[in-house]
């Protein structure tokens, strides 16, 4: 996660406790942009937030965001590398590969896949994925950052899985998974997609049935055509 140095030396963590409300006296002037930023933009969307706007949501005078913003699209890429760097390294191949070894089943794979999904998604990084969904169609840059780090980011992630299977010799070594993996991504899009409207299960740590009865579906489908011995986990 970016913690940017910022003057007076302390370090920049706008998704942090800080964010939470809990020690607002700790938080820069650069967090509570940030912060205000996001809540405005979901609210009412990136170009229908104005400066000053921003400016009074965060206790400052017009002019004065500018000493630490250069413009309205500086704060929307700032939240945007922050969020990117925020998913970044949650999904450990290694940790997959562990996980795999001990459970080389459906019920290892979903297991896997929990770990692309960090732990801690405060209100503020849910409010990003919001701004996210409601102004991938209206903003380019957000278009472009949806479709690498949503869409093709959890394509990724399964094609990993799917490497690690086929190097156990779980998965023959001749199964085209790509179609799978394309499936799987939108799978993760359209779950993202419920979070925002608040439809059915909206939990990023699967304690719903919603996801985890499509993805346990689609993972037995593909270890029924293309597992070396069944490996389909009950249930």
């Amino acid at each position: 996660m970016i913690k940017e140095s910022i003057g007076n030396g302390k370090s920049e963590d706008p998704g942090g406790k800080a964010a939470e409300g809990s020690h607002s006296d700790e938080i820069s002037t650069k967090q509570k942009i940030l912060i205000c930023a996001v809540k405005l933009f979901a609210r009412k969307g990136y170009t229908e937030t104005t400066i000053r706007e921003l400016a009074d949501a965060a206790g400052l005078k017009g002019a004065s965001i500018y000493n630490h913003f250069p413009s309205k699209n500086a704060i929307l890429e700032y939240i945007l590398e922050d969020y990117s760097a925020y998913n970044s390294g949650t999904f450990d191949e290694e940790a997959a590969r562990a996980r795999l070894k001990e459970n080389p089943t459906t019920d290892g794979v979903i297991d896997c896949f929990t770990l692309s999904f960090p732990d801690d998604m405060t209100d503020y990084y849910l409010n990003v994925l919001c701004v996210l969904l409601q102004e991938q169609y209206r903003n380019p840059l957000i278009h472009n950052f949806v479709s690498n780090q949503v869409i093709l980011g959890g394509e990724r992630v399964m094609k990993i899985i799917f490497q690690v299977l086929k190097d156990m010799n779980v998965i023959r070594q001749d199964a085209d998974l790509d179609p799978w993996a394309k499936i799987h991504s939108s799978l993760l899009y359209a779950f993202s997609s419920r979070m925002h409207l608040g439809i059915g299960d909206t939990s990023p740590g699967f304690s719903g049935m919603g996801l985890l009865d499509l993805l346990r579906f689609q993972i037995n489908s593909i270890f029924s055509i293309y597992a070396v011995e069944p490996k389909i986990s009950a249930g």
